[in-house]
């Protein structure tokens, strides 16, 4: 069920939600971050929500810029703690 409401709502998600959800949470993307987001998120969701992105995450601080990518990590991070304690 988890996976067809997360996959569902992935699919309808775009790149002013990704902008407005950044700035929202004090973030101001640079050139293409959010398009950037946007691929990450939309291949590899299933990576960050079940697995372990390490890998992904490691691509994504070469490809956005410092604040972008600490911010976002902790973003991620928090989401995360959350996913486990509601579990």
């Amino acid at each position: 069920m988890n996976d067809f409401i997360i996959q569902n709502y992935i699919n309808n998600i775009s790149l002013n939600n990704i902008t407005n959800y950044a700035k929202n949470e004090g973030i101001i993307l640079k050139d293409n971050e959010a398009k950037i987001i946007y691929e990450y998120l939309k291949k590899y969701w299933k990576v960050f929500y079940y697995d372990n992105p390490d890998y992904l995450l490691k691509e994504l601080k070469q490809k956005l810029s410092k604040e972008t990518y600490d911010k976002l990590l902790e973003l991620y991070k928090m989401a995360k703690e959350k996913i486990k304690n509601n579990s």
